[in-house]
């Protein structure tokens, strides 16, 4: 009997007293591709999430004449311990540089979805692709 009890007592210490697990996800950075889709984030250095939160498209439907062509948006937050950083891309701005990390680019991999005809039901959320790393060279 003593033997199970050391032995539990031994158990409860040990794991108790172990140092806690760091979660590797949590401190990994994007360098490269990703993809999301709206309402869903990444992180994408050890203090900075990046968050897409919405696409705006008033392009014109291609069976439409309109007076505008219209554009489509991508909105995102980068989220920092010290605060957040808002901004959207499109494909005439498709490069975003960090405020607070200048280091840290954003910018549009892929080209926007085609445009749907105007009698057509909403189209569901498409992943995005983005690439992430250091601001290019000119």
């Amino acid at each position: 009997m003593n033997k199970l009890i050391f032995a539990l007592a031994a158990c409860v210490l040990t794991v108790c007293g172990a140092a806690p697990v760091k979660e590797e996800s949590m401190h990994r950075k994007h360098k490269g591709t990703i993809v999301l889709l709206p309402q869903t984030s990444t992180i994408v250095a050890p203090d900075a999430t990046l968050r897409y939160e919405r696409v705006d498209d008033s392009r014109c439907p291609p069976d439409v004449v309109c007076i505008t062509a219209g554009k489509i948006v991508y909105y995102f937050t980068l989220i920092f311990p010290n605060g957040v950083e808002p901004f959207t891309l499109e494909p005439a701005a498709p490069v975003y540089t960090s405020v607070q990390q200048p280091a840290l680019f954003i910018a549009l991999a892929n080209e926007p979805p085609p445009k749907l005809p105007s009698n057509a039901p909403p189209a569901p959320p498409l992943p995005l692709v983005l690439n992430v790393g250091q601001p290019p060279q000119p």
